[in-house]
């Protein structure tokens, strides 16, 4: 018995989307600083326990279970401000046969929720949405089946189909172009599907190519969360409806080779790329909710007579990153490793407005006792 549950992420955006280091955020909006407001602090805790057993039912065939129970609650809130607790049980099942020495098919059925941080709670986006503490958790149900085996004794593929129904998935709509509560929050339901692939061949026994691709399709009904958003004005209800999935793309690559120099020395050059995807922009000042004639031609920034009824998106590019590393082991239990990642500097965003690092070198040193 164990006690880790195996993750599954396809409910949410990709897990590269995440928050910008505290220097790129000052300087992304260091004209607002002076009128951000008064400093406020916030905390929170999450437990979480979790037991997952793998049953030997027969030679061929192995049955897993797993359940977890989380709870998340705010510690700390500014004063007149909920301090909610949610709490969720999550399960899973699979079932891995071996239909010969090398190869397995599995599927698998699970429930996870996402709980909300305390930047979708309390953050105003300087000033331009109303604080939210008691927004509700996602969920997701997921489905998948994958198949792997290793063909030629040296060539290991693996494959996988996926569906996820979501429950409540927490996003934002920008609905006005000045005053507060301009971007609002809500939930919406939907679900995800797509398909990963992986492949690894030992071209010979100093090197090896591989990489995987993901294909993701999201869909979330948009126009059913206005309605059931009874309290929201018509026109963040007109917004909400007129919502575009944002923050993943459809197609996501990883391709590599590692070359072993020597017994000791490993060279692994490699790249990541993914497809475009779409960014919610929520300042009126931003050229990119213009078109290059200069004239608004869709979005709600009072440019050309007022709201137009849809919310401001754009896309955000699609990028390649080249990577390289070199890893030294000086022995079973200890390696050095040093390389450089997005190599040739590209400009690439996950989210509108906060630009990802660019060229970066690294040096790691790993030893096991």
């Amino acid at each position: 018995m164990t006690t880790a549950l195996r993750s599954r992420r396809r409910n949410t955006a990709p897990e590269e989307t995440e928050a910008p280091s505290a220097p790129l955020l000052a300087r992304a909006y260091a004209p607002f600083v002076s009128s951000a407001g008064p400093k406020s602090t916030e905390s929170e805790q999450t437990w979480s326990f979790a037991l997952e057993n793998t049953f030997h039912a027969t030679r061929f065939l192995d049955i897993v279970g797993g359940l977890s129970y989380d709870r998340n609650e705010v510690l700390k809130a500014d004063p007149g401000l909920d301090k909610p607790y949610a709490d969720a049980w999550n399960w899973q099942t699979a079932a891995i046969y071996s239909y010969s020495d090398t190869g397995k098919v599995h599927a698998d059925v699970s429930s996870r929720t996402r709980f909300p941080t305390l930047f979708d709670r309390y953050s105003t986006r300087f000033g331009s949405k109303m604080q939210d503490p008691d927004i509700g958790p996602e969920r997701a149900t997921n489905y998948e089946i994958g198949v792997s085996d290793i063909f030629y004794r040296n060539v290991h593929v693996s494959s996988a189909v996926f569906y996820s129904n979501i429950d409540d998935s927490i996003q934002n709509a920008f609905t006005a172009a000045n005053g507060k509560s301009s971007i609002v929050g809500y939930n919406a339901n939907g679900y995800n599907y797509g398909f990963e692939l992986s492949a690894d061949w030992d071209i010979s026994r100093t090197v090896r190519i591989g990489g995987n691709y993901t294909y993701l399709e999201r869909h979330l009904n948009f126009g059913e969360a206005a309605e059931e958003l009874s309290d929201a004005s018509a026109a963040q209800q007109d917004a909400i409806a007129a919502s575009q999935i944002e923050g993943s793309p459809r197609h996501k690559a990883f391709i590599y080779l590692a070359w072993r120099a020597s017994d000791k020395l490993t060279f692994t050059p490699s790249v990541e790329l993914a497809s475009d995807r779409t960014a919610l922009v929520t300042g009126c000042s931003s050229t990119l909710v213009t078109t290059s004639g200069g004239a608004t031609t869709s979005g709600n920034c009072n440019k050309t007579g007022g709201y137009t009824g849809k919310p401001n998106y754009v896309d955000i590019g699609a990028y390649a990153l080249v990577n390289f590393q070199a890893e030294y082991a000086f022995n079973p239990n200890t390696s050095m490793t040093i390389g450089g990642i997005n190599l040739l500097d590209q400009n690439y965003s996950f989210a509108e407005g906060f630009p990802e690092s660019g060229r970066q070198f690294f040096a790691n040193l790993r030893a096991r006792f």
